[in-house]
């Protein structure tokens, strides 16, 4: 299951979005040794609040994706059926 951090916080103008990229996160997690780790935390500076809850709305199920979430949860719910 992915994770995804957000933060939130105000810059002199207006506000500063700190997230975690999944597309980064994943690269790192499928890379080798040969291959450098890249720091999977985006930020995205907005003028108002409006932008920030529209960017959110907008990325949120890109950055937290439903079809992973059920795929573990149904293979949790397996696990506990096989003992």
């Amino acid at each position: 299951m992915s994770s995804c951090t957000i933060r939130i916080e105000r810059a002199a103008n207006g506000f500063e979005v700190e997230m975690t990229d999944p597309k980064i996160a994943a690269a790192n997690k499928n890379s080798g040794p040969d291959k450098p780790w890249k720091d999977p935390c985006v930020s995205y500076v907005f003028k108002t609040s409006a932008e920030v809850v529209a960017f959110l709305q907008k990325n949120l199920e890109k950055a937290i994706p439903m079809d992973e979430y059920s795929s573990s949860f149904d293979a949790a719910l397996e696990e506990e059926d096989d003992d």
